[in-house]
């Protein structure tokens, strides 16, 4: 068995028929689908099942109520006897050759992902990743998710090593999972195909993810000198000037990352120097600045003895959105500057 097949389901009804019939369509042919339903009350698990009598590759697996995808994960694992794991959510679909690119990723790594096409639920193409943004690099991780888990595979046992699936009320469990990895020293190699179909529906639980932590941009003595220094820094006459420090701010980010030798490439891109500044500009010209979208992460938060402007983060631990405000400080060197000026 190459390829072992995690797909958590919860009430998905017949439309789980569709996520089933694109694994089963791969055109590499040994695989395992292990659909595991999270105490499903609707007919999610009878479509299964009768998935599973007419390819005995697809096994059903029904679990009690977990109310999050990490607890079927882990179970997934645990009954997985692949040489690979991949992960599959179930309103995602695959294109015929998603296995098969992810093999290609994964001869000599131990940890690989490819690019996505996302569509709304009338299936009208929403956004297809750049091969900008499935660049893989430690700190790029520290600082994205980057990947959902239908674009990701691993070696076997490679999640349960650092702890496998944890679960997370504010979501992003998947990113909380990559972020162990590449601290563990796993490497992640990555192809810009997009052999992945994402649904982007407002009614998921991937929708309503909130940020529940931040990184303390400065602080102030009261509310008032707070919400002074929020409009001020939300003036959309800065718009230009944050655009400009932006773009300063990740050409000298990513040069870095390249000289360090550890920047990971998607396979399918060629992204010599001027190619790679290219897709920068690119990036900061499509970055949504402007109106009330400007620093849109930007919160006033009361704490013990003082007024804090914070940058919201939506990621699992306080620890984590630590170390995103460390990397900012030394990255953001010219939006910073920016912030200083204004907060002056």
């Amino acid at each position: 068995m190459r390829f072992s097949v995690i797909c958590p389901t919860y009430n998905r009804g017949a439309a789980i028929a569709a996520t089933v019939e694109s694994v089963v369509a791969q055109s590499v042919r040994d695989w395992e689908l292990l659909v595991v339903s999270d105490a499903s009350d609707d007919d999610t698990d009878r479509v299964v099942a009768e998935c599973a009598r007419a390819d005995g590759r697809v096994r059903l697996i029904r679990t009690h109520r977990h109310g999050h995808p990490s607890g079927p994960r882990n179970i997934g694992l645990a009954e997985a006897r692949g040489e690979f794991v991949a992960y599959l959510d179930h309103d995602d679909r695959w294109a015929p050759g998603h296995l098969a690119t992810l093999a290609r990723a994964l001869e000599g790594e131990r940890f690989a992902a490819t690019g996505a096409t996302r569509v709304n639920a009338a299936g009208d193409v929403l956004h297809v990743t750049p091969p900008l943004t499935l660049c893989w690099h430690p700190e790029l991780q520290t600082m994205n998710a980057i990947f959902q888990p239908s674009q990701v595979a691993h070696v076997a046992g490679l999640a349960e090593s650092v702890g496998g699936w944890r679960t997370s009320e504010t979501g992003l469990e998947d990113w909380d999972l990559w972020l162990r990895l590449a601290d563990a020293g796993v490497r992640c190699r990555t192809a810009a195909a997009p052999t992945v179909i994402e649904l982007v529906d407002p009614s998921t639980r991937q929708s309503r993810v909130s940020a529940a932590h931040g990184w303390e941009v400065a602080r102030f003595p009261d509310g008032r000198a707070a919400r002074a220094a929020y409009r001020a820094l939300k003036d959309t006459r800065r718009v230009e000037a944050a655009r400009s420090a932006l773009e300063s701010d990740l050409r000298a980010w990513y040069a870095a990352l390249a000289a360090s030798g550890q920047l990971v490439i998607p396979h399918g891109w060629r992204a010599d120097a001027r190619e790679l500044d290219r897709a920068l500009r690119e990036a900061v010209a499509a970055a949504p600045i402007g109106g009330q979208e400007l620093w849109p992460d930007l919160a006033i938060v009361p704490r013990d003895g003082h007024v804090a402007l914070v940058h919201l983060i939506s990621c699992v631990t306080q620890e984590h959105a630590d170390r995103i405000g460390t990397l900012n400080r030394r990255i953001m060197r010219h939006q910073l500057a920016m912030y200083a000026d204004v907060l002056t």
